[in-house]
């Protein structure tokens, strides 16, 4: 008889160790890559940045004042956050005025012969002004600062310096006078006292933009005995004269100021100034 023997099914071999190596080998390199994205991504994140400094502040080249000195609200606005150029050295201009800002009134001539000869020369070899114009004011224009705009663009000059003196006059007689009853005295008694208060003042003002870069004044005071006939001009004369004797001192202070502009604009350079804010008057709530 034959017998038949059934068919084993060959066992199911276990996994070879060539193959397991290659699995772990697989999975370290996937770690590794995974490893490496979450570094490079952490890498490009974006990194806290410091405060950048302000962009800079836009430069004033022209005039935003309207007929008559009118200015918006939008236009004072931007004046104020507005940068001037300073230019300097630059040619200048003094200008003499018989009333501030105003071109069209009549000049005395005393006050030119100081402007010119007194404070022009004082200020003659300035660091900051390479040539100092004597300017006439007869020269057709509208009257204000616009008239002195319009002048100094005729004279090519990127400044004005506006020179100009007051008085007050407190003349009075004094204790001679008595003799005036006589006739004689008023010719031989000096029986009026001329005294007067004032000041010169010297203004920059900047051509382009319109704008008074600062104003100072120099205090004049004058005090004599004079006779009653000619106390008038000699008055005059004595004033002109202190004025003319405080042109060097008001020159001074004219190119302190200056230098104290442009040591100002070189600082901003380096530094950018901090604003500072005043508290509110009343905090509600407290």
């Amino acid at each position: 008889m034959r017998t038949s023997s059934a068919r084993r099914s060959p066992r199911p071999r276990a996994p070879s160790r060539r193959l397991a190596s290659l699995v772990a080998f697989v999975a370290l390199v996937a770690l590794g890559t995974l490893a490496a994205g979450c570094g490079a991504s952490n890498a490009n994140a974006p990194m806290a940045r410091e405060p950048s400094a302000p962009p800079p502040a836009p430069v004033l080249t022209r005039s935003l004042y309207g007929p008559g000195g009118s200015l918006t609200e939008g236009d004072l606005q931007t004046s104020l956050a507005s940068a001037i150029d300073l230019q300097l050295p630059a040619r200048l201009g003094i200008v003499p005025l018989g009333a501030s800002f105003e071109p069209k009134g009549a000049v005395p001539t005393r006050v030119r012969r100081v402007a010119t000869a007194a404070l022009g020369k004082s200020l003659l070899g300035s660091e900051f002004f390479t040539q100092i114009s004597d300017v006439d004011v007869d020269l057709p224009n509208v009257g204000g600062i616009d008239g002195l705009r319009a002048i100094a663009a005729r004279y090519r000059v990127r400044y004005l310096l506006l020179y100009t003196q007051r008085f007050e006059d407190s003349t009075h007689l004094n204790g001679w006078a008595w003799t005036y009853a006589t006739v004689v005295g008023m010719f031989v008694v000096p029986g009026v006292t001329v005294e007067s208060n004032g000041f010169a003042q010297a203004t920059l003002l900047d051509v382009r933009t319109g704008t008074v870069l600062f104003s100072v004044a120099e205090p004049l005071h004058v005090k004599s005995k004079e006779l009653m006939i000619g106390a008038a001009r000699a008055h005059e004369e004595e004033q002109d004269d202190a004025a003319a004797a405080a042109a060097p001192a008001l020159a001074k202070r004219v190119l302190a100021q200056t230098g104290a502009l442009v040591e100002l604009a070189r600082n901003a350079q380096q530094s950018t100034p901090k604003t500072l804010y005043l508290p509110p008057p009343v905090v509600v709530g407290r």
